[in-house]
């Protein structure tokens, strides 16, 4: 005999049959790469309002990321749209002038060479127009990159700076 009691019938207990997951941990040290890597950076100069998001967090793409200071780009625009319509009162001041002398030229009245001159005044001012467009559309963009948006979908990584600092479109960080 083996032992005591190694006859005798033991308890058993019975229980329903089901398909579950079981968990598996592994304790182990390494680094996670990931598919795809986006570093966000800010596009102009200027002291940074807020952050908005958390290490960690998943984010959509256009999600608002950061605030800088809007404030003197914000001015540059407004300064844009000023000159634009001060140069369009120019402008037109000029072609009203530029219609009188050819009324007058068709009468004999002035030189040539005084509506060729106004002619040419018309067409400065219409180029310098035209780059007060360029200009408002530059300050307009400068003001939309103080808002830094999520580029794409993913999950945000190390915040390397924090609010109230100065950020650099240079910044390698």
């Amino acid at each position: 005999m083996k032992g005591a009691g190694a006859n005798r019938p033991q308890p058993v207990s019975v229980a329903e049959v089901r398909t579950t997951d079981i968990r598996v941990w592994l304790n182990a040290l390494g680094t996670v790469t990931p598919r795809n890597l986006v570093t966000v950076r800010a596009q102009v100069d200027g002291t940074l309002l807020k952050v908005n998001f958390r290490e960690g967090q998943m984010v959509e793409a256009g999600d608002l990321l950061a605030e800088i200071d809007p404030r003197p780009f914000q001015i540059q625009y407004d300064q844009a749209k000023g000159q634009l319509a001060r140069d369009i009162a120019l402008l037109d001041n000029a072609r009203i002038d530029l219609a009188r002398y050819k009324g007058l030229l068709a009468k004999d009245a002035i030189a040539s060479q005084q509506v060729d001159t106004q002619d040419a005044l018309v067409r400065q001012y219409q180029g310098i127009v035209e780059s007060d467009r360029g200009q408002i559309d530059n300050a307009r963009l400068q003001l939309e990159w103080t808002r830094v948006t999520a580029p794409t979908s993913g999950r945000i990584g190390l915040r390397q700076i924090d609010p109230v600092n100065q950020v650099h479109a240079s910044d390698a960080n």
